[in-house]
């Protein structure tokens, strides 16, 4: 009896054996060949780029999976995951990259092979994509008359029309080409409007001020946000879908005043009277102060002219006035005097600053100290960088000037109505 046990019992081990070794499980992944595209190869967006080649497996394919990725890995174009049942198997597909917002760089097409065990094998073929140029749509012109705000659209024909018009003083515009939005703020009220069909986006709303509502506007180096000074002490920036992401808060008693948003920190005017003025430095995402110096003046413009170093555009009485600020320092130190004159914008032009004031337009090299005149008879109220060309617009009255790097003044038109804001709409 007890043979006959011990014989059941080897019966069964060999058994389990011969079963187990009958099951093994497979540990070779596929064979994978990338025939298209060829590695490095370049691409001008908008593309359909064609993926091509074969796996084959000692027992079965079961999927190939194709996606663009960047080179952090990130998911671009989630691309296609391909069903397959046999030894041997080809795939020949395309997929569209048309994405506007793309930047050129080097990419990656990934694709990866797996068996029925879940074995894998993966490639990474390099292309290099080519961003969709930036090109000119439309031009916007922001008028104000009797109480009211008007917005014409110029199309690439010159044909203008008017697409909006809002209650209240003109105080405040701001275009995002790449978030296609415009905001326009008033005395009244401020909102976000899209700029393909001018349809209300999102309000802003802000309590009641003794100051204007809206006071300086900006958007982000990247055009992912949209950056305003409300007259209630706050600094809002807002996304693409107008979701409030970020805010920065002014101490009690204090109103903040023309500002710079720079990737880490916020420089901003901050006074609590006409007199007691300081030029504040906040960290951007905990809107925590860092340090601030006492300014004397209200500040007109805050330029980035380096790493760490800005130029301070103020004004005080009958007198204006240059200065540079060293942040790490935390010093500022004036550069040029201007008496009997009113500074009213500027801006970072070729290595040096374009500004306008009562004067006329000027050009003025911080790092030689000269001051150059470009023209004594412009009287310019708004600098606006071309974001393709080497130029800048000038708003004077109702006439539209561009001021080139090879120093051509030019008269681009002459508007009907005195022109508060000139809004350049790009395709991104």
């Amino acid at each position: 009896m007890l043979v006959n046990l011990k014989v059941k019992i080897l019966i069964f081990a060999a058994s389990t054996l011969l079963y187990c070794s009958c099951t093994k499980k497979d540990d070779n992944p596929p064979n994978l060949l990338v025939q298209s595209p060829l590695s490095n190869e370049s691409f001008q967006l908008p593309c359909d780029i064609k993926i091509s080649g074969y796996v084959t497996d000692n027992d079965k394919v079961d999927r190939v999976e194709v996606n663009l990725v960047s080179e952090n890995s990130a998911t671009i174009v989630q691309g296609f995951d391909l069903n397959a049942d046999s030894s041997y198997f080809e795939y020949d597909l395309s997929f569209t990259v048309n994405d506007l917002l793309l930047l050129s760089g080097s990419y990656f097409i990934n694709i990866k092979a797996y068996d029925k065990f879940g074995n894998f094998n993966s490639e990474f073929i390099s292309i290099y994509l080519n961003e969709i140029p930036k090109t000119l749509q439309s031009l916007i012109y922001i008028t104000n008359n009797t109480n009211q705000t008007f917005i014409y659209q110029e199309d690439s024909t010159g044909n203008s029309q008017l697409v909006k018009q809002l209650l209240g003083n003109h105080l405040l515009s701001l275009g995002n080409s790449r978030s296609q939005h415009l905001f326009v703020g008033t005395d009244q009220n401020g909102d976000f409007f899209a700029l393909n069909n001018f349809t209300k986006l999102w309000n802003v709303p802000v309590l009641s001020s003794n100051y204007p509502l809206f006071i300086d506007g900006s958007k982000s180096e990247d055009g992912n946000q949209s950056h305003l000074v409300l007259a209630d002490g706050r600094i809002n920036s807002y996304n693409k879908n107008g979701n409030i992401i970020n805010t920065i808060y002014s101490n009690p008693q204090e109103w903040f005043g023309k500002f710079n948003f720079q990737e880490n920190i916020v420089l901003v005017e901050s006074s609590t009277s006409f007199l007691d003025r300081d030029l504040v430095v906040y960290f951007r995402q905990s809107g925590i102060e860092k340090q601030r110096v006492e300014i004397d003046g209200e500040i007109v413009k805050i330029v980035s002219i380096s790493n760490n170093e800005y130029a301070i555009f103020s004004k005080f009485l009958n007198q204006s006035r240059i200065s540079i600020y060293y942040e790490n320092l935390n010093q500022i130190f004036t550069d040029l005097e201007l008496p009997n004159c009113e500074i009213f914008d500027a801006s970072l032009f070729d290595n040096y600053l374009i500004f306008s004031s009562s004067n006329g337009l000027f050009k003025y090299d911080f790092n030689l100290n000269i001051l150059t005149s470009i023209s004594s008879n412009l009287i310019v109220s708004k600098i606006i960088r071309s974001e393709m060309d080497s130029f800048v617009y000038l708003i004077a009255g109702n006439k539209l000037w561009t001021y080139s790097s090879t120093a051509n003044l030019s008269l681009i038109t002459n508007y009907g109505d005195s022109i508060r804001n000139f809004i350049p709409v790009y395709n991104k």
